[in-house]
């Protein structure tokens, strides 16, 4: 597959074709504000409602306006999502449209599917941070690790349900070979990462003890974060780790098996994370409270983009 750097998704593609000399609808792009680079001068543009603006304020298509995002200019031929690292939902949209599987879909149901494809990367597009041109991106806040090994598991496993209730012969078969690149490509990303904070409480954690003097929940969280931040976790472990929660995520067929994987995940994350903290600790509950907080958000998207995915069949 070869990326499409002017493929904005669908809808757009579907809505230009139906009115090829007057880009009348209104696009997505519309409001954006991004910074590029030409020649070696840093441009700020903000995109109007004719996205062929582009082209008349510094003579650019819009091929030749993402070529200029870092992540291109950085990307791996053998590696189509390193081209969409903060967009992946649009490598898989553009499979399924350069397939023609949207052509028998309504608008609304076409809008349906992107936005399903777009929910389920979205916590793993978040990992590239904000470098280069991020138009779509549904969430900011950066995930610790072990809410990315979760997302890995279960947009993996949602993937592949999504293929194999709606898609089927060759265009099954290559979208499967997709998803396969998708596990390869952020299974590099994933294994190493670790977030600001995370990387914060690990190099704070080597230090000796604070003399400032503290409050009683400031002393609590410095000593939570300092265990959490001593924890080592091997690539050994931390695949094994993504592999049951890979079993678990694909046995989804139901929204009743969907609550179910969600209290064992939740159960396994929390264990995985406080693993360095021994059960007769006396902070050792209040470490779980502290990663059972802090991965709520992740595990409240992750039951909605399936809650989507089950509402669709």
């Amino acid at each position: 597959m070869k990326i499409d750097l002017g493929y904005i998704g669908a809808m757009v593609a579907r809505n230009n074709a139906r009115i090829p000399f007057k880009h009348e609808t209104k696009n997505p792009l519309v409001g954006k504000q991004v910074e590029v680079n030409k020649n070696g001068k840093a441009y700020k543009i903000t995109l109007s409602d004719e996205i062929k603006q582009v082209q008349g304020m510094m003579g650019m298509t819009i091929e030749e306006f993402y070529a200029m995002d870092i992540n291109v200019k950085n990307a791996d031929p053998s590696d189509v999502f390193s081209y969409r690292p903060q967009d992946q939902w649009l490598v898989f949209s553009q499979y399924l449209h350069d397939s023609k599987y949207f052509d028998s879909l309504s608008d609304e149901d076409l809008v349906k599917v992107e936005s399903l494809l777009q929910h389920i990367t979205d916590g793993l597009d978040s990992l590239s941070g904000y470098t280069g041109i991020n138009l779509f991106g549904i969430r900011k806040r950066q995930l610790n690790s072990y809410e990315a090994h979760l997302e890995l598991a279960s947009s993996t496993a949602a993937l592949q349900h999504f293929s194999d209730t709606f898609l089927s012969s060759d265009v099954k078969t290559g979208f499967d070979q997709l998803i396969q690149d998708y596990v390869r490509h952020n299974t590099k990303k994933v294994i190493d990462y670790q977030s600001i904070e995370e990387r914060f409480y690990a190099a704070r954690a080597k230090l000796n003890s604070l003399n400032a003097p503290l409050t009683y929940q400031q002393a609590r969280h410095l000593r939570v974060t300092n265990k959490l931040g001593k924890t080592i976790y091997t690539d050994e472990e931390i695949k094994s780790m993504i592999e049951n929660y890979q079993g678990m995520f694909k046995e989804i067929k139901n929204k009743a098996d969907l609550s179910s994987v969600l209290l064992k995940t939740k159960e396994q994350l929390v264990e995985f994370v406080t693993k360095g903290i021994s059960p007769k600790d006396a902070d050792y509950q209040l470490a779980r409270d502290f990663v059972t907080k802090h991965s709520n958000d992740t595990f409240k998207r992750i039951e909605n983009y399936w809650q989507m995915l089950l509402q669709e069949k």
